[in-house]
């Protein structure tokens, strides 16, 4: 296959994309991009390329980042600031946020203790005020706060003072025992995750926050039993639950609207419309457009319910949101809705003034389109990953990071497209408008098999799927976008039925006559990458053909150094003599479906609506441990997450029948156990056991 020759023609390709990249030796940490082959992401209206940036793990939810010119500028939950560049190279600065008055004796591990979001205000090309919110310990209660400190650019990288201002301190302080998880009425851990925080500039002198009530209302039920004749009292001063403009000079505050619970994104359009993305209840999560002076009802009206019940004892008619601002959207079930940014990327035109939502829950990205005043269709773009924050990058990128301490820039792919009834042409998101004619851009590689192609007209494909395949004179030629080194290490086969079997040697009679492989090194077989993808050509056999199949399969290798083969991956066949395929767009192919959709077990959608939010299938934990394997596994002992002595005490083994009675009624199965009781019924519960056992 020529493939140091292939790999010389991709090199410029993969600038961007370096194997291992090691931080700067004054920083601690480093990062690696996946490569050389960026795994791709099919949308309703574009092909994706998915470039991955690894950070150091973090155990904790929360954090955010900010473009900072081509580069990014990132928090993690617990205040360590670091850069990424361009070329996806991450270093970490010695400086961190200030999260407490002095050093508890014991580490902090509220779940909902955390770094909510950064925002950062240009004073000069130089130099940039750092605005972070974030929590605060200060003896028995928790501040939320909103920090400042000034930040430097110097050559590739930054530099902070470490001197913080104080911008911001919400009222009332947040009593610890918010940020315990609840036993009984008694609060022993957790509430503190609704914290909101969600920042943006208003102008050049004020800034918006959106501060959660950090479980404040969830508590007074607590205490009151969820008595709807006994509902909580709002203080029209607290800070909690309200969208706050802070004039940046005074520090004077105004509330511009209240009743949310958890709000988590903050965004204006071009028409200066605000929105907001709040977390409801189980279920009722909303997406709301924020106007001055109203209240959006909680804790007195939502679509979620109650955790562990099927009501929400406030509302006055359950499943309604009456007497306060309607949402302008609501997801049921929940999505665990996170920040949202409005795009405006030159590289998704067709995203013009979409909404890009994150989500935890599910693991997607929602693009949201709005016309005419109203939601008109939702597209959910699934990446297996709980995604925390997105922005977008100057060049037109989309950055996402995710609770699983990863940065996912998300490009656009290279696609097809046709000029004046070409169907060879292909587009490169680099050349701006520009479609290539492959056959030309060929005529200058090496090999010359390859080179011999130079100008030639092979018509119309004879396949076409996630590839194309044209039959030319005595040549099978297959051509894929985007492609990579990677994958010409992979198999082609060609399986090839002639017409008359006395045309076959005895030779390849014996083999299995109709068996052909791209990849050996025999004659009559060349490949080359170039601009936007790869191409292979196979000198054909010189019988008359009636049919021809081909596909390629994965190589693998064991631990042990055994090679063994996966697929296929991909397929096409062609019949002489019959008619050929219409030259449709290549983006009317439809792909094989992606592997992150949960499969259709009848515990599977239970699961997503009420385990996916904290628990992953993968072996990786997230407020949760993994569940990957859970059955056979000793209750509370997988490595890496430290489970509660409620668990760890049990002594058992899963099994479907005891984790189904552990879903069911976690605190009867395991008392003090820090798993919520999510209101399933046995049969639920029952079914989300099989799911567990039988899928993993």
């Amino acid at each position: 296959m020529l493939l140091v020759l292939a790999a010389t023609v991709t090199a410029a390709l993969l600038l961007l994309h370096p194997t291992s990249i090691k931080a700067a030796p004054e920083f601690v940490g480093e990062s690696r991009v996946l490569v050389p082959d960026p795994p791709t992401k099919r949308t309703h209206l574009y092909e994706l390329q998915l470039l991955i940036v690894e950070l150091e793990k973090f155990a904790d939810s929360g954090g955010a980042f900010v473009p900072l010119g081509d580069r990014l500028l990132l928090v993690t939950p617990r205040g360590r600031i670091a850069l990424i560049q361009a070329d996806g190279k991450l270093s970490y600065l010695p400086h961190t946020v200030p999260m407490y008055e002095s050093a508890p004796e014991k580490p902090i591990n509220w779940i909902g203790f955390r770094v909510a979001d950064i925002l950062l205000l240009e004073a000069s090309p130089e130099e940039f005020t750092l605005y972070v919110s974030h929590h605060f310990l200060v003896g028995d209660c928790v501040e939320f706060r909103i920090s400042s400190t000034k930040l430097i650019l110097e050559n590739d990288g930054i530099d902070i003072t470490g001197d913080w201002k104080t911008e911001f301190t919400a009222h009332p302080c947040i009593d610890t025992a918010l940020f315990a998880y609840w036993v009984g009425d008694v609060p022993k851990t957790g509430g503190g995750i609704q914290a909101g925080g969600r920042m943006l500039m208003d102008g050049a002198e004020h800034l918006l926050v959106a501060v959660g009530d950090h479980g404040w209302y969830e508590w007074h039920i607590q205490l009151e039993a969820g008595d709807p004749a006994k509902p909580p009292v709002v203080d029209p001063d607290t800070h909690l639950g309200r969208l706050l403009r802070i004039e940046l000079a005074t520090g004077q505050v105004e509330i511009v609207a209240g009743g949310f619970r958890n709000p988590q994104g903050l965004a204006r359009d071009p028409q200066g419309n605000l929105w907001l993305t709040e977390h409801g209840p189980q279920g009722g999560d909303e997406l709301n457009l924020v106007k001055a002076g109203l209240d959006y009802g909680w804790p007195f009206a939502t679509y979620g319910i109650l955790y562990g019940d099927r009501i929400w004892p406030y509302n006055s008619e359950q499943g309604r949101h009456d007497g306060f601002e309607e949402p302008f959207f609501a997801w049921i079930p929940a999505i665990a809705v996170s920040n949202l940014i409005i795009s405006d990327s030159q590289q998704f035109p067709l995203w013009r003034d979409d909404l890009l939502i994150g989500s935890l829950r599910s693991g997607s990205l929602f693009r949201v389109r709005i016309r005419q005043g109203r939601v008109t269709n939702v597209e959910r773009i699934g990446f297996g990953e709980r995604i925390r924050d997105i922005a977008q990058m100057p060049d037109g990128r989309i950055a996402l990071m995710s609770d699983s301490s990863r940065v996912i820039f998300l490009q656009r792919a290279p696609l097809y497209c046709h000029l004046e009834n070409s169907t060879r042409s292909i587009f490169s998101y680099d050349a701006g408008e520009v479609c290539i004619d492959v056959f030309k851009v060929i005529g200058e590689v090496d090999d010359p098999m390859v080179r011999a192609l130079h100008g030639a007209e092979p018509g119309v494909p004879a396949m076409r799927s996630l590839f194309q395949v044209f039959i030319h004179e005595n040549r099978l030629i297959y051509l894929k976008t985007p492609c990579s080194v990677h994958e010409l290490r992979n198999r082609f086969f060609l399986h090839i039925t002639p017409v008359h079997t006395d045309d076959v040697s005895e030779e390849l009679k014996q083999f299995g006559f109709n068996v052909y492989d791209f990849n050996s090194f025999d004659e009559g077989v060349g490949s080359t990458l170039f601009e936007g993808g790869c191409l292979v050509v196979r000198t054909l056999p010189e019988y008359e053909f009636k049919h021809i199949f081909t596909g390629q399969v994965i190589r693998e290798e064991s631990p042990d150094g055994e090679i063994f083969w996966k697929g296929p991956v991909w397929e096409g066949s062609h019949t002489f003599g019959a008619p050929s395929p219409p030259a449709a767009l290549a983006e009317e192919a439809t792909p094989p479906s992606p592997p992150d959709e949960l499969l259709s077990h009848p515990g599977a959608a239970l699961f997503a609506t009420y385990c996916a939010g904290c628990h992953n299938l993968t072996a990786e934990h997230s407020a949760g441990p993994h569940l990957d394997g859970i059955i056979g596994r000793q209750a509370g002992a997988v490595a890496g997450f430290d489970a509660t002595a409620a668990l760890t005490a049990l002594d058992t083994i899963w099994s479907r029948e005891n984790l189904a009675e552990y879903i069911a009624n976690p605190t009867q199965f395991a008392p003090e156990t820090a798993m919520t009781n999510m209101g399933l019924t046995a049969e639920e519960a029952r079914a989300i056991a099989d799911f567990l056992a039988s899928e993993r």
